[in-house]
């Protein structure tokens, strides 16, 4: 009985570093694909499509920093299905060039290298269209003074 039980602890301590070594270890997922609009209006939330896979078949979680909250604040969505595509919304209050970055992390806590995606909030053509718009209806001869001021 003594033999036996030596035995299977010595197989076991065989087995382990084999199993470990083959492939049954956790893999992490896939880096994130990040599919958005690159630009847009301050205020406006707009849509992003984020989808990865992992090689486990295990459930993912989505680590995203919206580039406007501080560098490293990264918020958690999830979990999803592996290969499922997941869309996530957000809005940027003001203008600005903002760097999306988000990282998949699978339910065992292994984590993916960080995938980026950039979007511009510009000043809006809105105001700008709108004061024009204002001067030429309160100035309505203002544009043929123009016109031939400019020589056009």
């Amino acid at each position: 009985m003594k033999k036996s039980a030596i035995s299977i602890c010595i197989c076991m301590l065989l087995i382990i570093p084999i199993l470990s070594t083959t492939g049954i270890a956790n893999q992490p997922p896939e880096t994130p694909n990040i599919t958005g609009p690159s630009s847009g209006k301050p205020g406006v939330e707009y849509d992003f499509n984020f989808s990865t896979i992992d090689p486990d078949g295990d459930d993912v979680y989505y680590c995203v920093s919206w580039g406007c909250c501080g560098s490293g604040d990264f918020h958690t969505y999830g979990p999803y299905e592996s290969g499922v595509e997941v869309t996530l919304s957000h809005s940027w209050p003001e203008q600005g060039g903002y760097t999306i970055q988000a990282y998949a992390k699978d339910i065992y806590d292994a984590e993916s290298d960080i995938a980026t995606l950039e979007i511009s909030i510009p000043l809006t053509h809105h105001i700008i269209n709108t004061l024009f718009l204002r001067f030429f209806e309160r100035f309505p001869n203002a544009f043929p003074i123009l016109r031939y001021l400019l020589r056009l």
